[in-house]
């Protein structure tokens, strides 16, 4: 029997056409007698037909044609893990983020008695900032559930890059499956809140590297999909955070709701004395310059080039040009009402740019 003949490795793919080539030679080099499980999510970029070339003359490489109404990474790794017929398996990207080089220490683990191991990144500066900060907060809610339910953890709950026994993970995927976040991202986290709670698990750690080829999939939307896997309370706060941060009806609302409240309270606190006038002038400024804000933000903040310094000016513009839309509106109907514009309108302004960092900060957060 080949030194590596107990062990499978899962690849979730989609559009990993200018990788695949280029992973599963190095695998095949690397470890010889393994078997490999190319879970594909419909790629178009010719994937498939890479994997179906390479496996004509490797027997032991699978590919899974996915069914298309079932798509997501989770949902990739959980038929992988199905179909493993080896006693143990090891999760990885196809795009060389996950070094093939350490999946022999994960097996080294297994092989000792480990239940699952869990690859660390040492080195998460590759990330974009978003995808960082995405990383970092959904690590922590989901060490916070795991914690609370007294289960197995990890220093990288978020890792894609993992191996365990078949045999306990499929009993968990066919007992569990329907509780797993199938168009998710995170499947490590669902095995974990099913893992028996004496599970051994241990880490082993690596260098994350930059992809050879294609585009990340990921995006900050991650923290929606961790956040339904935390049971009821999760999905609850998930669809708060869908509606305040990334409905664009709710991110209007919320900002509005947000600079009225603001202003009013700086009036009462620098005894403005406001009437009908003041109040109706001070609403209809808002609603129309957070309307053309929220507009502004979702097209800008989605179209063209998104690097730092353009995304900084498109930022700046959107807010100098929002307080012009305010002032105008205000302007008008103050002026209609009452005569001369006061000076204490100044709480209106500052309103104004709460509400535009609120709108502003929630749109790049869920754009990037």
């Amino acid at each position: 029997m080949a030194e590596f003949d107990d062990l499978t490795v899962i690849l979730p793919t989609y559009n990993e056409g200018g990788n695949i080539q280029s992973m599963l030679e190095s695998l095949d080099s690397l470890y010889p007698g393994l078997s490999v499980i190319v879970a594909d999510d419909n790629s178009i970029d010719g994937t498939r037909e890479t994997v179906l070339g390479f496996a004509a003359d490797h027997q032991r490489i699978t590919l899974l044609d996915r069914e298309p109404s079932d798509r997501g990474l989770t949902a990739s790794i959980m038929d992988g893990i199905a179909n493993t017929k080896t006693r143990f398996f090891v999760v990885m990207d196809a795009d060389f983020q996950h070094p093939p080089e350490s999946v022999g220490d994960l097996f080294a683990r297994l092989m000792g008695g480990s239940d699952m191991v869990v690859g660390v990144r040492e080195d998460k500066h590759q990330l974009s900032t978003g995808r960082h900060l995405a990383s970092w907060g959904a690590h922590v809610l989901a060490m916070t559930y795991l914690t609370v339910m007294r289960r197995p953890t990890t220093e990288d709950t978020m890792s894609g890059f993992f191996g365990g026994r078949a045999d306990l993970c499929q009993d968990i995927v066919a007992n569990h499956g329907r509780r797993f976040e199938r168009m998710g991202f995170k499947v490590l986290f669902d095995l974990l809140k099913f893992l028996p709670r004496d599970a051994k698990v241990e880490e082993v750690s690596f260098t994350f590297n930059m992809r050879r080829s294609g585009a990340s999939k990921l995006s900050s939307r991650v923290i929606l999909s961790i956040l339904r896997q935390c049971g009821m309370i999760g999905k609850t706060a998930a669809l708060a955070v869908n509606f305040l941060f990334i409905n664009v009806i709710g991110r209007y609302l919320s900002a509005l709701l947000l600079g009225l409240i603001f202003t009013f309270w700086m009036m009462e606190g620098m005894n403005v004395v406001y009437d009908d006038h003041l109040v109706t002038s001070t609403v209809l400024a808002f609603i129309l310059s957070m309307s053309y804000l929220v507009i502004a933000n979702k097209y800008l903040l989605t179209h063209g080039r998104r690097d730092v310094l353009i995304k900084g000016v498109k930022m700046v513009f959107t807010a100098f040009s929002g307080y012009l839309v305010a002032l105008y509106v205000f302007t008008m109907a103050f002026a209609a009402f009452s005569g001369p514009i006061d000076a204490e309108t100044l709480p209106m302004f500052l309103g104004f740019g709460i509400a535009y960092l609120w709108n502003t900060a929630s749109s790049a957060l869920m754009e990037n």
